[in-house]
């Protein structure tokens, strides 16, 4: 019977046959947006039978105009609608907010409050007499105590009357000498303490936030705080429900994607991930995608990739993200937060930290120039704003010299220390000083409005092995949906994007030092086999080198028809240069030219995207990644020149006898010691002098005795006309020797 009854009450308030009283919250700076909202939530309290609001006041700030206009939607409803006014004063009404507690039928305070000073940040805005009055104007006859509020209302309005408390509070007269009964001193507006307006019959009563909210609680059927969005506010929710939509009578997807590796930093490989996760969930379509972030940061130009494609699905696709930051979500990881719709976090989280770093000499990390400094901040800011969050915030994650506060209720960006308000009632509360780079913790990120919601430490079911290997959970095994509007999603199952064996070759392959590496194998691999005639395991490891290169490049999106044109075309050039038509190597130099700019072309990443900034005189954040990336291959190509030096002059001409895999005749005469090849009884011998036909480089043609054989060189090259004589034969291979050298 007990649970019939309570379901039928609870029918009975939906059905709006009991109302709530309505509950308004100014707390900080009172500006317009919670003004205007407080202004509709009268409206709404206005439509009962018997209309009641009860506001809280905690403030010490405001506009005085928006505070004005707000007392007197108050003050009509109490006329027209006999609305009744509860007010407490939870620590401070101060400044603008002052004015409220004069309307009230009931007040109610907590332990040492200060009320008064309703000038407070406003002295230019409005003449003294004018404000005076208008806040007299607010106070009903019919009030209790009313001679004693206007005392009040002047003296906290006017800085030039002065109240005396001589057997009861009055205004004194104009005296020259010091009165010992003084409340207020000359130039000072009147505040109150909790004694003061308990011994001047203001106060209904002294209370405890705690204490007050549960004797209003238990007088509704509503209390006065929203339990079932804690740490969400109504705008957010509102925001979920407009951007998030799922279906009510069957399962809902979520995807997910985790960046969340502390020892690794965010790269091209990681760029390649969530690019193919993206592209995954555009054909799954989930309600929404989970991000999680817990990583140090890492390359810039990955993480603006990265940034963009995480806008794109949610403007372009109507999969809204929801980045959650499970601990750290620094440098970079700052600036993929900032692409997210929403921002959730929890409560040992951390973000920011965003300085660009360079490699400097000695291979060590610096702090970039203050001209790539300037670029990224301004990048920054943009990506802040996208989703409408503070900018000013985002670039003091970047710029260590940025000083920002909060003051009346807003984050404020100042030019110098010496503009910081550091006394009275509404001093400024520092976020970021000169010199400190910014980051925020979980409380500062709520606060400022950076994170959207904070997930409270709870105690859930652990996520299966079996259940991380197949990518997918109940969603009620993350910490997220345990948070109002989540947790109310029906049947939501965790869809977790997982890189295949193919994915996560090509983000090896994505490494800058595996990229070098495959260069330089591609290097050596051609050298080696063009050095020796024949084709042969060198010239397998070239091309595979290479294959390996043009792949990573596509699936990086770096490669384009014309790095392939130039690649292939270059590279027959050179073969038709070194067989078919010798040109002493201009063809050949050539088709070098060309096979390098399409090699380089699929090895750096963003070139495509490459902008000078003439105003900063610096690069993008593709320009310093590119500048990077030619510092690696730069050193690959020394290093592969090295080894092709010592290869050539040591090691080929010993080996040139092993390399070639395919028979070419005499294979009848190996039982008497010969290899594949010409017959050795045929070749010149040593000693034997001839002329070179085609140039050596290494390998090429010889003319002895008017017959045209294949030569190798004894080491370097030996240009066409030299004459050689024959130094020794290697089986089938004639290995000769300028007669230079010789004299």
């Amino acid at each position: 019977m007990k649970q019939i009854f309570a379901y039928l009450l609870l029918l009975i308030f939906s059905c709006g046959l009991l109302h709530s009283d309505e509950v308004i919250r100014l707390n900080g700076y009172l500006a317009k947006d919670n003004l205007v909202s407080a202004q509709e939530t009268i409206n709404k309290a206005i439509k009962n039978e018997n209309p009641k609001i009860i506001i809280e006041i905690d403030s010490t700030g405001g506009d005085i105009n928006q505070v004005l206009d707000f007392t007197k939607t108050v003050y009509l409803a109490k006329l027209k609608h006999r609305l009744q006014v509860i007010v407490y004063i939870a620590d401070k009404a101060i400044g603008p907010a002052a004015i409220i507690p004069f309307l009230a039928d009931e007040r109610y305070i907590s332990p040492l409050i200060s009320w008064g000073d309703i000038p407070l940040g406003n002295e230019n805005v409005l003449p003294t007499n004018l404000l005076r009055n208008q806040v007299l104007s607010l106070i009903l006859p019919e009030q209790s105590h009313q001679n004693i509020l206007a005392l009040l209302a002047s003296a906290m309005s006017d800085k030039s009357i002065q109240i005396v408390d001589d057997n009861g509070w009055k205004i004194e007269g104009s005296t020259t000498s010091p009165n010992p009964h003084a409340v207020t001193r000359p130039g000072e507006t009147l505040v109150v303490n909790q004694h003061q307006v308990e011994k001047l019959g203001l106060a209904s009563g002294i209370l405890t936030q705690e204490s007050f909210q549960n004797k209003w609680s238990s007088e509704s059927p509503q209390p006065i705080l929203n339990s079932e969005k804690k740490n969400i506010s109504d705008s957010i929710y509102k925001k979920l429900k407009d951007h998030i939509h799922y279906k009510q009578d069957a399962t809902n997807q979520i995807g997910y994607i985790t960046i969340e590796d502390h020892s690794s930093s965010i790269n091209q490989g990681t760029w390649l991930y969530v690019k193919n996760a993206l592209d995954y969930y555009k054909q799954t379509h989930p309600a929404f995608i989970i991000l999680e972030l817990n990583t140090p940061g890492g390359e810039v130009f990955a993480a603006q990739k990265i940034s963009d494609a995480l806008k794109e699905i949610d403007t372009q696709y109507n999969i809204p993200v929801v980045c959650f930051i499970n601990n750290w979500a620094i440098s970079a990881g700052a600036m993929l937060a900032y692409s997210c719709r929403f921002i959730s976090i929890v409560k040992d989280a951390s973000m920011g930290a965003a300085e660009p770093l360079t490699i400097g000499i000695n291979n060590e990390m610096e702090v970039a120039s203050e001209k790539v400094n300037s670029a990224l901040r301004a990048d920054f800011a943009n990506r802040a704003s996208f989703f409408d969050r503070n900018p000013h915030i985002a670039e003091a994650m970047v710029d260590k010299d940025i000083i920002l506060v909060f003051r009346h209720g807003e984050v404020t960006k100042l030019d110098n220390e010496s503009q910081i308000k550091s006394s009275g009632y509404d001093s400024d509360i520092i976020i970021s000083s000169k010199g400190k780079l910014l980051t925020l913790n979980s409380e500062e990120l709520m606060r400022y409005g950076v994170a959207d919601m904070l997930l409270l430490p709870e105690k859930i079911e652990q996520i299966l092995t079996h259940e991380l290997e197949t990518g997918s959970w109940p969603a009620k095994k993350m910490l997220l949906f345990q948070a109002p509007f989540f947790k109310d999603i029906p049947e939501a199952t965790i869809n977790a994007y997982q890189m295949d064996w193919k994915s996560r070759f090509f983000a090896l392959l994505a490494n800058p030092l595996i990229a070098s590496l495959l260069l330089l194998g591609v290097m050596v691999g051609f050298y080696t086999e063009i050095s020796s005639p024949g084709f042969g395991v060198p010239g397998a490891i070239g091309v595979i080198c290479l294959v390996l290169i043009v792949l990573s490049s596509y699936a990086l999106e770096i490669a384009s028809s014309l790095e392939l044109i130039l690649l292939f075309v270059g590279l027959a050039i050179m073969l038709i240069d070194l067989f078919l038509l010798p040109t002493f190597g201009l063809l050949g130099f050539a088709g070098l030219v060309f096979f390098l700019m399409g090699l380089f072309g699929l090895l750096l990443p963003g070139i495509g995207e490459v902008e000078y900034e003439l105003d900063t005189k610096t690069f993008n954040a593709a320009g310093q990644m590119v500048m990077q990336r030619i510092g690696w291959l730069s050193a690959t190509l020394l290093l592969g020149c090295g080894i092709i030096l010592l290869l050539a002059r040591y090691i080929t001409p010993k080996i040139a006898s092993y390399n070639r895999f395919v028979l070419s005749g005499n294979e009848q005469d190996a039982s008497k010691g010969y290899i594949a090849g010409d017959n050795p009884a045929l070749l010149p011998p040593p000693g034997s002098q001839g002329e070179v036909l085609a140039t050596l480089r290494p390998a090429g043609k010889i003319i002895i005795d008017n017959k045209i054989y294949d030569a190798v060189s004894n080491g370097g090259f030996i240009e066409k006309g030299d004459t050689i004589w024959v130094l020794r034969l290697d089986g089938s291979t004639i290995i000769v020797e300028s007669t230079k050298e010789i004299y």
